[in-house]
């Protein structure tokens, strides 16, 4: 149910360039949810699950309002990936965070290889190095659009959620 939801808000994000707060509200309902359900299995009282995806939330809250206010993330990309932290909890977030950086990176190497755009932003890219002046992107390049990075939140939540935790 709770990939179902993140896979809704990669394609909403892909189609409108934006998350839906409503999602991120559904997400935080189920990941607590799932952390009091998984606290208060048959004849226990363990509260660990519950303490992990509540740290997982502030943690990835505070690490994703970071790099948005760095400009790596949207603040909806930034509340998607907190409210996942209560989903994977802690310290999984930071995996999960981390993936969606390097996912977000190859989604938009794809893109910018499918467009053609590659080599000229590599020119430009080397000419700013050697040179040390900086270059604007063209205004129809895919440099100077933000790619939608729900699809590559999802990707991460599908890699970390499969191959690593």
């Amino acid at each position: 149910m709770i990939l179902s939801v993140v896979i809704y808000a990669a394609l909403y994000d892909i189609r409108e360039n934006k998350i839906p707060n409503h999602a991120i509200v559904v997400l935080i309902f189920l990941g607590l949810a799932q952390a009091i359900i998984s606290s208060l299995e048959i004849g226990s009282l363990d509260f660990h699950y519950l303490t992990d995806a509540l740290l997982g939330l502030i943690v990835g809250l505070f690490v994703s309002i970071t790099l948005h206010y760095l400009g790596l993330f949207g603040a909806g990309d930034a509340k998607l990936l907190a409210a996942l932290g209560i989903v994977v909890g802690f310290p999984n977030i930071l995996l999960l965070i981390s993936m969606s950086v390097v996912f977000s990176g190859a989604l938009s190497l794809l893109l910018m290889i499918c467009k053609h755009e590659f080599i000229p932003n590599f020119r430009r890219w080397a000419n700013i190095i050697v040179y040390q002046f900086y270059q604007s992107p063209k205004a129809d390049s895919i440099a100077i659009n933000a790619v939608p990075m729900g699809g590559a939140i999802l990707l991460a939540t599908l890699y970390c959620e499969f191959y690593m935790f």
